[in-house]
C-alpha cells in the first residue's frame, strides 16, 4: 500500500538520517529542550507532540491526506480541534482539516505574529488558559499574516516557542531529495 510505504520511508530513515535531515534533528532538539524532558516521556497522545510518537493509524491517516515531498520528514504534530491539525515537517508547516490542506514553507516564513486576540485574563478563551482555541498568525516574508486556529495555554505556547525557529531551517539548510 502506498501510504504504508510512504510512512515506512519517512519513519525508517536509517543511519544516514542525521546527515540527510539536520532540520529534523534540530526541530526535535528544540521540542525536547523547550519541554525539558526526554523523548521517551512523550506518548503521542499530547496535543503538541512528536510525529513519530503518534500511533501508526494516525500517521497513515495524515499521510493519506497530504503529499509529502521526496525526503520530507514530518517531525511535530499539533492538534487544533476535531480533525484539524498542523504538521511541522523538515520543510514546512502543513495545516490539515477534513476539507483541505495548506502549507507554508520555511523559506517563506518570517516569524510568528502571535495570537490575534489578547483577551483579558477573565475571558474563558484567554491565550494562557488550556482547552481553548484562538487564531494565531504566521508571518510570511512578504509581511502577509496567515491566521490558523491553534490551542491556547501550554500546547499553544509550546508550539509558538518551538516553531518560531523554523525560519532558520528555511535559511540555513538546503533541503535536497534523498
Amino acid at each position: 500500500m502506498v501510504v504504508k510505504k510512504l510512512i515506512s520511508t519517512v519513519l525508517n530513515h536509517g543511519k544516514d538520517y542525521k546527515d540527510k535531515q539536520p532540520g529534523a534533528l534540530q526541530m526535535k532538539h528544540w521540542f525536547l529542550t523547550y519541554h525539558g524532558k526526554e523523548e521517551s516521556v512523550f506518548t503521542g497522545k499530547e496535543i503538541f507532540t512528536l510525529f513519530d510518537h503518534l500511533d501508526i493509524e494516525r500517521q497513515n491517516m495524515i499521510a493519506g491526506r497530504t503529499l509529502f515531498n521526496k525526503g520530507e520528514i514530518p517531525v511535530l504534530f499539533l492538534m487544533c480541534g476535531e480533525d484539524v491539525f498542523i504538521i511541522n515537517t523538515t520543510e514546512r508547516f502543513i495545516r490539515i482539516s477534513a476539507q483541505s490542506s495548506e502549507s507554508v514553507y520555511y523559506t517563506d516564513f518570517k516569524g510568528h505574529a502571535g495570537y490575534k486576540t489578547l483577551a483579558a485574563d477573565k475571558y474563558p478563551g484567554h491565550i494562557k488558559k488550556d482547552g481553548y482555541f484562538q487564531e494565531f498568525g504566521i508571518r510570511l516574508n512578504s509581511d502577509e499574516v496567515i491566521y490558523w486556529t491553534i490551542p491556547t495555554g501550554k500546547p499553544g505556547f509550546a508550539f509558538w516557542n518551538v516553531t518560531k525557529k523554523c525560519e532558520l531551517i528555511g535559511k540555513r539548510y538546503v533541503i535536497s531529495p534523498v
